[in-house]
């Protein structure tokens, strides 16, 4: 990692803050730790990442004092995380020790490829944040002279806005607008006592209610695709499933969408990520016929004065549900911001009650409350070395991440000069190139159209260039999802110790519509209805297009011929029940 030519060396300088603290969590902090936790210690999202803007003349002593004056002045830089009696607490520290790596290192034009090649070598230090300081700071200096400096945060610490404040602090540091003796900021301690207010806990309880709401009636998958079959000798996964390829990531830049951005706010009134994520979900309902786009938005929660200049994470996932039954595209649009809106103000919870709605949900529905589908916008909080685009020509950059695991994610980067919108997927087996052009073309051929004219909903798939996925007898449109029979039995067949098979019958339980029977031979291990729909939603992971039965018939054998309807029918009932007992009734359960 380190060049030839390089001599490297660490700078450690106390900080002296202005307090030692130590309480509960904030909402965000608690939430970051907990996805953090499930992740190996190498993983790339557990970390965020800023390339600091450096005048011309900063010296080393300078750019130094200003990284230590970031960690003086927010709480969050000098914060731990430990175990306490009643829970996780955070612990502030008053006086630490700050790291600085100096790289010394010629200064050249290559200053971008030099920024991320620190940032390369600061990831390969694991953090311990019960004992580390969640950052790391690296600068590149040639004599005495600071040409490039970068940072690491964890996402524990900072998020993408909180990366801006710091960025914006630095900046102004160096400057000399900015100074010690400015008003204190907000800190996370301040809003974990505002949190744990009655205003705060009814703000949380306000937010599952909506995803609660959301969650009821969003489909089983955002984009449901035949699934591709493999043969076990090419490598299946448990039980026959086809194996999930390495991830893949495709970005799209188009100075085209970006000069259409441009003429829509215009017409519309409509900020300019608005425009894009209403021409996402057209196009993701035209694929996949479905009515409802439901996207997971990291959100950009920053209500109120109090939290532009604070630094931790904020950042919790808003839950945004699209119903794209609009007639044109400007009306899309104007629904997009308001549920772009309602997810902000609803994306303050608490994580282990939200996890608990959707167990519920789950449970209820017999389908996973998987998070699928993404839409993440950075483009007003991107740093400020993006390099811009010198083509007028539209191209898509194509390269493969590290440890991505959601099927379908929109990453919105830019939106000026070039639009910038990034697709990746943590399966490529389901999600193939060609399938990810055409999503990000189509999106860049709306925003074209719709420059000019307001497209009728009804064109959209004439527009983009897309048609619906084609769907023959086996699919189904059950519980606003598209479901594969073939691979509900699949799924019952490797949840199932006995012989089972699952039906498509009309039923007025569903308002007139369809609903999933299983008919299946009891046994020991499986003998009333609760144990086969757990065991079920077990093997869901993975299947995209299966969703449990609504309703499970136990006998004690199997006909001669399982794909039998009338056969099973003949044979004695030793239970029936839409298996869906209460989780209290359940729990502990295999």
């Amino acid at each position: 990692m380190t060049a030839p030519s390089e001599t490297v060396r660490t700078i450690r300088l106390r900080v002296d803050g202005t307090r030692a603290a130590q309480g509960p969590l904030t909402l965000g902090q608690a939430n970051a730790l907990q996805w953090i936790s499930a992740l190996t210690d190498d993983h790339f999202l557990g970390l965020v990442q800023w390339i600091f803007t450096v005048p011309a003349g900063t010296t080393l002593d300078r750019a130094c004092a200003a990284l230590a004056g970031l960690v003086r002045r927010y709480e969050s830089l000098r914060t731990t995380y430990h175990d306490g009696p009643d829970g996780p607490v955070q612990r502030v520290a008053r006086s630490v020790e700050l790291p600085i790596e100096v790289h010394e290192r010629p200064a050249g034009p290559g200053s971008a490829a030099l920024a991320r090649e620190l940032i390369d070598r600061l990831r390969d230090q694991r953090l311990d944040l019960s004992a580390d300081l969640p950052l790391r700071f690296a600068v590149a200096v040639d004599g005495d002279l600071v040409h490039a400096a970068v940072a690491v945060y964890s996402h524990v610490a900072a998020d993408y806005g909180s990366m801006t404040v710091l960025g914006e602090r630095f900046t102004a540091l160096l400057a000399g607008t900015a100074s010690d003796r400015d008003e204190p900021p907000y800190q996370p301690l301040d809003r974990a006592a505002r949190e744990g207010s009655p205003q705060g806990r009814r703000q949380a309880e306000a937010a599952l209610r909506h995803w609660s709401g959301i969650l009821r009636r969003r489909p089983r998958c955002v984009l449901p695709r035949p699934v591709v079959p493999v043969e076990p000798a090419d490598g299946a996964g448990p039980d026959g499933a086809p194996p999930a390829l390495a991830p893949r990531s495709a970005d799209l830049h188009s100075p085209r969408a970006a000069a259409a951005l441009d003429r829509i706010t215009a017409r519309t009134g409509a900020s300019r990520p608005m425009a894009v994520l209403a021409a996402i979900a057209a196009v993701l309902a035209t694929r996949s016929g479905q009515q409802q786009v439901v996207l997971y938005s990291p959100a950009a929660n920053r209500l109120g004065a109090r939290l532009r200049d604070y630094v931790s994470t904020v950042s919790q996932d808003g839950l945004i549900g699209l119903d794209v039954d609009q007639p044109d595209y400007d009306a899309l649009v104007r629904h997009a911001g308001t549920a772009l809106l309602r997810a902000n103000r609803n994306s303050v919870f608490d994580a282990e009650a939200l996890q608990r709605v959707h167990d519920r949900i789950a449970h209820e529905r017999g389908l996973p409350m998987i998070r699928d589908g993404v839409f993440n916008n950075i483009s007003g909080i991107a740093p400020p070395d993006l390099p811009t685009v010198a083509t007028a020509e539209t191209f898509i950059d194509w390269w493969t991440p590290a440890g991505f695991d959601n099927l379908l994610l929109f990453h919105l980067v830019r939106t000026e000069q070039a639009l910038i919108l990034e697709l990746i997927t943590g399966d490529n087996r389901y999600l193939p190139d060609a399938e990810m052009e055409g999503l990000l073309l189509g999106t860049e051929r709306v925003l074209a159209a719709a420059a000019t004219d307001n497209i009728p909903l009804a064109q959209i798939g004439e527009v983009a260039g897309i048609a619906p996925i084609s769907r023959d007898g086996d699919w189904h449109h059950i519980d606003h999802s598209w479901i594969q029979l073939s691979q509900v039995n699949r799924v019952l067949r490797a949840a199932l110790p006995g012989p089972a098979q699952a039906f498509v019958v009309d039923s007025d339980a569903t308002g007139g519509g369809e609903m999933i029977v299983a008919h299946l031979a009891a046994t020991d291990e499986i003998d009333d209805p609760a144990r086969a729909h757990l065991a079920c939603l077990r093997r869901l992971a993975g299947s995209y297009t299966a969703m449990a039965p609504h309703r499970y018939v136990l006998h004690a054998g199997a006909p001669a011929d399982p794909t039998d309807p009338h056969a099973w029918r003949d044979l004695p009932v030793l239970a029936a029940g839409d298996g869906r007992a209460t989780q209290a009734e359940t729990e502990g359960q295999p």
